[in-house]
């Protein structure tokens, strides 16, 4: 009986502790809206991440892992910079051609991101299809507009990954190598999101075959 009463107890406090803290957070995802408007709210929250005003610069989404998968089948992540998202379903990401990703996405081009912003209480995840953008028109307006701008990024004369005894034997950049300067574009073929409410929380996902758009709620 004493037992029982214990479980009861912690459950009890386990459920005011939750509450509570989500309390203190703002949701993104209403318990009243409709599948459609909550996903349109996600879409908007994406592209309030990638905006070209100052804003974008503390956006939560802003920031993101990637997942790839290396030679050995293992999941490997970093953090990246969102750099672009249109169409409802697609990613952009600058890299150095020269980086373990995207080596392993030329050998595997599934892969997985992952965002969170902790004052909404709202997780995305993606999984979709990454392609590399080496050359042509794109890859020439980011680099002049963006690229550019932060160049000791994507110049380094030592490959990323490159085996030193020291920090600053990585510190030296080529003049302008604009041809080390990579897009990754990723086309998601599932998004999923998780608003965390308390003890009732939102969940759904959104999936496409071809051009066809299927979502729907699903439990947390």
């Amino acid at each position: 009986m004493g037992m029982n009463n214990s479980c009861t107890f912690e459950t009890v406090l386990l459920i005011t502790f939750l509450t509570s803290y989500h309390m203190s957070k703002t949701t993104l995802i209403s318990p009243d809206l409709s599948l459609d408007a909550a996903w349109e709210l996600v879409h908007q929250h994406l592209t309030r991440a990638v905006s070209r005003d100052g804003a974008r610069e503390e956006h939560a989404f802003r920031y993101l892992s990637l997942a790839t998968v290396d030679v050995q089948g293992c999941p490997r992540q970093r953090m990246v910079v969102l750099r672009a998202f249109r169409n409802q379903r697609e990613f952009v990401i600058f890299t150095d051609s020269r980086s373990d990703k995207v080596a392993e996405i030329t050998a595997n081009s599934a892969v997985s991101l992952l965002f969170y912003d902790d004052r909404r209480g709202l997780q995305l995840r993606v999984n979709g299809a990454a392609s590399l953008i080496v050359s042509g028109d794109d890859v020439v307006t980011e680099w002049s507009q963006r690229g550019s701008k932060s160049p000791f990024s994507y110049t380094s004369v030592l490959p990323p990954g490159t085996p030193i005894t020291h920090p600053e034997e990585a510190y030296t950049w080529k003049d302008d190598d604009s041809a080390l300067f990579c897009l990754i574009r990723v086309e998601a073929t599932l998004m999923e999101f998780l608003q965390l409410d308390g003890i009732r929380h939102r969940r759904s996902e959104r999936s496409w075959i071809g051009d066809e758009v299927t979502s729907r709620w699903i439990a947390p």
